[in-house]
């Protein structure tokens, strides 16, 4: 294996292994999991002694066809994920992609079956003979054309998103493109020649090694890179919201210890415990209206004070009256990031003072 082999294999397999578990709930993320997994083994596939040991167990090409049906159900993977996102609330289009595919590896392993486990070699898999076979050549144009109209399509499809995304994903969109773009004349060079001896065996036409390496691995970084920008964007609003419900805990406790009532006891996403979260902060401080009359300002130090003392009044038996119908706090019509906000200062502040409380 080359140097562009070993990047490449590096690349797709750490990409690969990071989706595993975004993939476990999400139908894109596991696309695009499984498009990195199989392009990772086809790599392997191309290992020198892999081929060698494959190939004089079972005296056929096994390890090409491998590393061809897992390179076309990568680019099928890959085509699917961008269907996807790029979709989102269209009609989807996916319906062909699958039985396209299907289609696609029938007819090259059958092909493969009928010239007796051989696609490159003229005479014996284990004699090459020097060059690839009419049939050989007919099967590796089908093989190329499945997956320039996964790439290609995949392509146009993200282009066409890249107008509508937001800046730091357009970034990423647009690495993905030039990776795609990459790929397809990466493969499109392959298939020029073998259709240009399909139409005239004699023909000189020779595949450009230095092309082929390059955008391979063109192809692979692009999309990689590329890929791993909206992964980036979404693992740091996992971030937030995880450090969110961290902040807001202890004051949701405190609260959640006098009245239990308050709590949903619903499970969910990050975002949606977070906004559970603040609903039952909020529930619980109108609840302490019922035993302390709340304060006339917004500043969360002084909201702050007041959830404690009224937390140690109503510990201390007091009976509780009629709730004011105010919850303390300014009006945030609805947005949960400005409450969210809000209420992380009063959690951070009630730490504070409970921290002073336990001095006394």
């Amino acid at each position: 294996m080359t140097l562009v082999d070993w990047i490449a294999l590096i690349l797709l397999w750490g990409a690969a292994i990071s989706r595993i578990r975004p993939a476990m709930t999400s139908y894109s993320q596991r696309m695009l999991w499984a498009a990195f997994t199989a392009l990772a083994l086809s790599r392997v596939f191309t290992a020198a002694p892999i081929v060698a040991w494959l190939d004089a167990t079972t005296g056929m090409e096994v390890a090409t066809l491998a590393r061809h049906i897992t390179g076309l159900a990568s680019a099928t993977c890959l085509l699917a994920y961008v269907e996807v996102i790029t979709r989102r609330d269209l009609p989807s289009r996916a319906r062909w992609i699958w039985p396209t595919a299907l289609i696609v590896i029938s007819v090259l392993t059958t092909m493969f079956i009928l010239r007796g486990g051989r696609i490159y070699w003229v005479d014996g898999a284990h004699a090459p003979a020097g060059g690839t076979s009419t049939a050989g050549r007919a099967y590796l144009a089908v093989f190329d054309g499945w997956l320039i109209i996964c790439l290609a399509a995949a392509g146009v499809m993200f282009a066409r998103f890249l107008r509508v995304a937001p800046p730091l994903l357009r970034v990423g969109l647009a690495l993905s493109t030039m990776g795609m773009a990459a790929g397809v004349i990466n493969r499109g060079q392959v298939m020029v020649v073998n259709v240009a001896h399909l139409i005239n065996p004699d023909t000189t036409w020779r595949e450009w090694s230095v092309l082929g390496r390059t955008t391979f691995l063109l192809c692979i970084v692009g999309i990689t890179a590329g890929t791993s920008i909206p992964a980036y964007r979404a693992l740091k609003a996992r971030m937030r919201l995880a450090r969110d419900l961290s902040e807001l805990r202890p004051l949701w406790q405190a609260l959640v210890d006098q009245y239990p009532g308050i709590s949903l006891g619903m499970k969910g996403t990050l975002g949606a415990r977070r906004v559970r979260r603040v609903l039952e902060i909020r529930d619980g401080m109108l609840s302490l209206t019922s035993v302390e009359a709340p304060p006339a300002t917004e500043e969360p130090r002084e909201v702050a004070a007041w959830v404690a003392e009224a937390l140690a009044v109503a510990r201390a038996g007091r009976a509780p009256g009629v709730p004011s119908g105010k919850i303390p706090g300014p009006d945030f019509a609805g947005d949960v990031e400005k409450e969210t906000v809000w209420l992380r200062a009063v959690a951070a502040q009630f730490k504070l003072e409970r921290a002073a409380q336990r001095v006394r």
